[in-house]
């Protein structure tokens, strides 16, 4: 059974199918157009969110930080769970890491099916997908990431080299999505915590009240607590769109 596995990955590995250029314009658009039915959009993001934890872990183990775990939760919220020095270096491009990460890997999804190299590509993925299964601490956490790792597993195991060239290419279209529209969601809380506090004037409502709490929680924030920087949450919210939206917007056009 392991040398199967083995001989898998070097079969995967050393794969070069060439993708249709109009298949994959036509899957990327199908992919796109996907995101705005509800139920798919929230598969979008929660499989968006596995890849988020997962950018928070490896910023956290290149910095030195201590990581025990990740949850990933019914509503496509997570959380990473590790210890270290509350400011610096390490705790700054921990907490920023989380947004861009979706996005940077659908931009090397789309470089590898561009060059020839899907197969690496979905080895590497997998992979992913298998660390943060072990890395999972949550019962959602552990059936979303067995659930992404076997559905795409199936594909890297049985399907032929084409069909795993057109799945890498909609992967990418997916967490380019999922990107952009996660980080869209962290503006949009600070922008209605702002809102709530303009709004009411002191006498904040339920809403407005809930909006400032989850706004001093998000990842722009601990970014803005840890830099030793004095710069306010704005700056690192404005540093996230923009991060996020080139390196997807890059992800879309290596696909075509």
């Amino acid at each position: 059974m392991i040398g199967e596995v083995f001989d898998a990955v070097a079969r995967r590995w050393t794969s070069d199918a060439v993708a249709d250029p109009q298949v994959v314009l036509i899957l990327a658009a199908a992919a796109m157009a996907a995101s705005f039915v509800p139920v798919l959009a929230r598969l979008f993001s929660q499989t968006g969110t596995i890849v988020h934890e997962m950018g928070h872990v490896l910023a956290a183990w290149l910095t030195g930080r201590r990581v025990s775990g990740i949850r990933v939760h019914s509503d496509t919220s997570g959380v990473t769970l590790s210890r270290g020095r509350p400011r610096g270096p390490g705790m700054l491009l921990t907490a920023l890491a989380g947004y861009p990460a979706p996005a940077l890997l659908a931009w090397g999804l789309a470089a590898s099916v561009g060059t020839g190299h899907a197969g690496a590509g979905l080895t590497l993925y997998q992979a992913l997908l298998v660390i943060a299964l072990m890395l999972s601490r949550n019962v959602v956490g552990v059936l979303s990431c067995a659930v992404s790792l076997v559905a795409t597993g199936l594909i890297w195991w049985y399907a032929t080299d084409e069909v795993v060239v057109y799945t890498v290419a909609v992967l990418a279209v997916v967490y380019a999505v999922a990107a952009v529209r996660a980080v869209l969601g962290l503006a949009g809380v600070h922008v209605r915590a702002l809102t709530g506090r303009r709004s009411h004037r002191g006498h904040r409502g339920h809403r407005g009240h809930r909006a400032a709490e989850q706004a001093r929680t998000t990842d722009a924030a601990l970014a803005a607590r840890a830099s030793s920087l004095p710069l306010p949450t704005a700056v690192w919210l404005v540093l996230l769109l923009l991060v996020v939206g080139v390196v997807s917007a890059a992800a879309l056009w290596t696909l075509t």
